[in-house]
């Protein structure tokens, strides 16, 4: 199975380049994707879009949010968090004579939407912090005010 999917990711121009452990890295349209093959389940079929986004020291809150956003909003691209960055998945079972570079350029095509999708989440769930931030703040700031008014009154008593 594994010269079937490799020869229908050549019949759809990728050139395919072994990465010793991984699989195969091919590049569509400025993103670098990777075909990992299963040895041990040739009827699985698996690519990845690795690094979608990197994990700062301090972000980890913004990132568990993404992936549970992705992995309970999407059909079929799943996201899972490896060493320090995010990456994308679309995984499947094989079933008999399918026609694989349909199946592969689908594949594609819902990782590159996956990855749009994750980009405008982070961006909406990065700015729902910083308001709860300047909301945080701004609770803070008023707090300080009573207990300075409190300490004033109970001054002039």
């Amino acid at each position: 199975m594994k010269e079937k999917i490799l020869e229908a990711f050549r019949d759809l121009g990728f050139k395919l380049e072994e990465e010793e452990g991984m699989g195969y890295s091919f590049n569509y349209e400025g993103l670098n994707l990777l075909y990992m093959y299963n040895e041990n389940d040739e009827e699985f079929l698996n690519i990845a879009l690795p690094g979608i986004i990197v994990v700062e020291e301090g972000r980890m809150l913004q990132i568990c949010a993404l992936l549970e956003n992705i992995n309970s909003s999407l059909k079929y691209v799943k996201t899972y968090l490896f060493g320090n960055s995010v990456w994308l998945f679309y995984e499947r079972e094989l079933f008999g004579e399918e026609d694989l570079t349909t199946v592969i350029s689908r594949m594609i095509l819902h990782l590159e939407a996956g990855l749009v999708f994750a980009r405008k989440a982070m961006a909406e769930i990065e700015e729902t912090m910083a308001n709860d931030s300047s909301n945080n703040d701004a609770a803070d700031g008023a707090e300080d005010i009573v207990a300075e008014d409190i300490a004033d009154d109970e001054d002039n008593e």
